[in-house]
């Protein structure tokens, strides 16, 4: 069996039933999970390894992310134009808290490898267990604009989208203080990639909070 085939059966018979049972629907061509929450939607996106070959490896990695159409329109009203990335969170799997992996052949993975058939049954139990319990939560968590928020800030990045989307959930002084954390951290990394970074604070600054 092709490898993309060997997975697609895989996550059809562990993780369909339960999942749909909790509001997801599955995409095979897009390997997608995805349902809506309010005005949020939470997908679950399997990336295969571009190296899997038929008998030797079946190899997959899992990430989870929230977007909402609400923040285009939100843009688009206070900005002018909707053309922007609507996702609030998008993080891979082993960047996740709580996330667990299977060790295979005495070696700790960060991935999952179902080749083997031996080991198939315990990968796939592992990474519906790493579903139900850590994924969903955390995708729960971030389908909060100020969870949203708090998390850029705390991976020290975009605070512009972190004030915007404080700035939705109606609080003023938290998208004062995103911006700050911004404007420090271009203090402290003068060369940091994304100069029109700054930018961005500023003009909300401006709009916002002069």
């Amino acid at each position: 069996m092709k490898p993309r085939e060997l997975i697609i059966n895989s996550i059809e018979q562990t993780l369909v039933e339960p999942l749909s049972k909790l509001g997801f629907t599955f995409s095979k061509s897009t390997l997608t999970f995805k349902r809506k929450l309010k005005e949020f939607v939470q997908t679950i996106s399997f990336q295969l390894n571009r190296h899997n070959e038929e008998n030797t490896c079946a190899e997959f990695w899992t990430s989870y992310s929230v977007s909402s159409k609400e923040y285009s329109r939100w843009h688009k009203a206070e900005f002018g134009t909707g053309d922007t990335n609507d996702h609030l969170s998008t993080e891979m799997d082993w960047n996740i808290k709580g996330m667990t992996f299977p060790v295979i052949d005495n070696m700790q993975e960060l991935h999952f490898q179902i080749i083997a058939e031996s080991h198939r049954e315990r990968v796939m139990s592992i990474l519906k267990e790493n579903v139900i319990n850590v994924g969903i939560p955390y995708l729960n968590r971030l389908s909060d604009w100020e969870n949203a928020a708090q998390d850029l800030v705390d991976k020290d990045w975009f605070h512009d989208k972190a004030a915007d989307f404080f700035l939705i959930a109606s609080n003023k002084e938290k998208a004062r203080w995103a911006l700050q954390q911004g404007l420090d951290y271009w203090d402290r990394n003068p060369k940091a990639s994304f100069p029109e970074s700054k930018d961005e604070l500023h003009k909300r600054i401006v709009k916002y909070f002069s």
